[in-house]
């Protein structure tokens, strides 16, 4: 780990490129295959439980449902987010990475939050109390973090092609989908077309070339 007295990494020096090219080396190509497959298949079944059912509150098999879809496209996210992270994604060539590193820890914790607030909502447990509303208001934030993350990869570049920009689309879902919510049905639809063709797609494309998030410029 650098310390705060550590010399800085001059882009282009030896310390600078053992910075940048040992976190790459960590990504395993089949857990890139596997977090890939968990989109693909968990986007579009959350996505069409969603539209099923998700004005169901009252707990039943129904609100069961929804939480372990979402659970499943939750958890495929934070992956995404590791990979992202071992990839150094959002780092440039050169970079300790310190600030990427606090983001993804932040996006972390408030996934994390997110996923609690999904368990409560599952077994319809204290709701409309501050605990309650203080985890509801982490999904919208974190998916607030993941368009910043999203952003800052496609500014990056170290991915690139099709999976660089299906990243940048895939992850500003908080663009799309939260003032979708205001339009009733149509926003409805809007909502969970993004998530099938940003998330879902950009799976398909993890799954198929994995290595795609090792390279680097």
């Amino acid at each position: 780990m650098t310390s705060i007295g550590d010399p800085i990494a001059i882009p282009g020096s030896e310390q600078a490129e053992r910075l940048d090219s040992a976190p790459l080396e960590a990504v395993a190509l089949p857990t890139v295959r596997a977090v890939g497959i968990a989109l693909a298949v968990s986007a579009p079944i959350w996505a069409v439980v969603i539209v099923l059912y998700g004005d169901v509150v009252e707990f039943g098999w129904r609100t069961l449902l929804g939480g372990v879809t979402a659970l499943a496209f939750q958890s495929a996210i934070v992956g995404l987010l590791r990979i992202e992270e071992q990839a150094r994604a959002m780092t440039r060539p050169g970079s300790p990475g310190r600030i990427a590193t606090i983001g993804f820890r932040i996006e972390y914790a408030l996934m994390a939050g997110a996923m609690v607030s999904t368990v409560l909502d599952s077994f319809a447990l204290i709701q409309g109390s501050v605990v309650w509303a203080v985890f509801d208001a982490c999904w919208p934030l974190s998916m607030l973090g993941m368009v910043i993350i999203g952003a800052r990869v496609a500014i990056v570049g170290r991915w690139q092609g099709a999976l660089r920009w299906q990243t940048l689309f895939a992850q500003s879902w908080f663009v799309w989908g939260i003032p979708a919510m205001a339009f009733g049905t149509v926003g409805t639809v809007v909502m969970i077309s993004q998530v099938v063709l940003g998330y879902g797609v950009l799976g398909g494309l993890l799954a198929a070339k994995p290595g795609a998030t090792t390279s680097a410029v």
